[in-house]
């Protein structure tokens, strides 16, 4: 066995010790010097290091086979990383409080691809989930991995949104990477295996409690090179991932919102700060330097249509209805009136059809006399 090989199996296996923090981890790495010698430790070396208590779980932990628990991990298509090994991520290494390793499956995202995070509200509004999937669908056909944590919200949405177009995106778990957190997001998880990857620090097992989601944060931040705020409230957890990424030096940026929206409060406070506005995609790819670096995005052949609607499949003043029906509400009469001044004669009686029509499609939805865009519509 090479000592690469073999540090990696005795790394996982201290790494696989539940509630002995990186910090420890990463004190004995500094006393023994190799993961195997770790392993090897006498009991009051470890007393020394890591205290009675941390010793306890160690001890207890040696009653395990390393190389059985590494084996184990490889036929559930589980991978392990560490800080000494070649494809430990390098953005890991000039952050404060690193994982002392990951467990992932799919792939680690590359060193030298630009990637940002997406993060936002869970209960997110039309207009969150809007600029979530436009962002995501932006930056992912320059080629800009997406990072975030596969929550439900702005998460999961720019994740299946980065994957929609082709883009690679990696989720960051508050749980073990073999746990689907939240359930309902598996289809998600199992695209993420094929076109990203599903990563976490917690050893394989972990059910996902509320103490494990902040400290995931700080991965989250650390694998970006920026983190972009979609949606928040003035309390917010999305905010924990905020202070983790100015702490590593990461580059915020924000979506405005409108100022009497709950779900804007944290967002406006954030620019309020000194956070940079994103209003578009090449925003952000334009003040990292990333243009001549990324390839040029296809170009978008829906005509100021959203990619949610196959443009192909509507009529032309479908199209023009759905220009002028967006996030916000708008009554019958607006719409009629806006379609006279692009110079569409239509009776009302046939715009009226035209809006049922979008409607039983699933393009647009009426609620209180008004339409809408309906940006879930796939």
């Amino acid at each position: 066995m090479e000592n690469s090989d073999r540090e990696k199996i005795y790394a996982c296996w201290l790494d696989s010790i539940r509630f002995l923090t990186s910090a420890n981890k990463y004190r004995l790495l500094e006393a023994a010097g190799t993961a195997y010698d770790i392993y090897n430790m006498k009991e009051n070396d470890t007393t020394f290091w890591i205290g009675a208590k941390g010793s306890a779980l160690f001890q207890e932990a040696k009653a395990q086979d390393p190389e059985k628990l590494y084996e184990n991990l490889q036929k559930m298509n589980i991978k392990y990383t560490f800080c000494n090994a070649d494809d430990f991520p390098a953005r890991f290494r000039k952050i404060p409080d690193p994982p002392f390793g990951l467990f992932y499956r799919g792939a680690l995202p590359e060193d030298q691809t630009p990637s940002v995070a997406i993060i936002g509200a869970r209960k997110c509004s039309e207009y969150g989930h809007c600029m979530a999937k436009r962002f995501a669908e932006g930056l992912g056909r320059r080629g800009v991995n997406i990072i975030s944590g596969m929550a439900l919200g702005i998460d999961g949405i720019s994740q299946r949104a980065a994957l929609d177009i082709g883009a690679r995106s990696y989720a960051v778990l508050g749980c073990g990477a073999d746990v689907v957190y939240p359930k309902s997001n598996q289809p998600l998880y199992e695209r993420l295996l094929k076109d990203g990857g599903i990563l976490s620090e917690y050893p394989i097992g972990t059910e996902p409690r509320p103490m494990l989601f902040p400290p995931r944060n700080r991965i989250i931040s650390a694998l970006s090179d920026v983190v972009l705020v979609v949606e928040a409230r003035e309390k917010s957890g999305t905010l924990i991932t905020v202070d983790m990424a100015l702490e590593q030096g990461r580059e915020v940026y924000v979506v405005p919102g409108r100022c009497t929206e709950n779900l804007s409060v944290g967002c406006n406070m954030l620019l309020r700060q000194g956070a940079s506005a994103a209003l578009c995609a090449e925003d952000i790819i334009n003040d990292m330097g990333w243009s001549r670096l990324l390839p040029e995005a296809c170009e978008d052949k829906t005509e100021g249509v959203s990619s949610y609607i196959n443009t192909s499949e509507l009529s032309k003043l479908s199209k023009a209805v759905c220009e002028i029906v967006d996030i916000l509400p708008v009554t019958q009469d607006t719409i009629i009136m806006l379609l006279r001044e692009k110079g569409f004669q239509e009776t009302v009686a046939e715009i009226c059809n035209t809006l049922v029509e979008l409607e039983l499609n699933g393009v647009i939805v009426r609620a209180g006399g008004q339409y809408r865009r309906n940006f879930q519509k796939k």
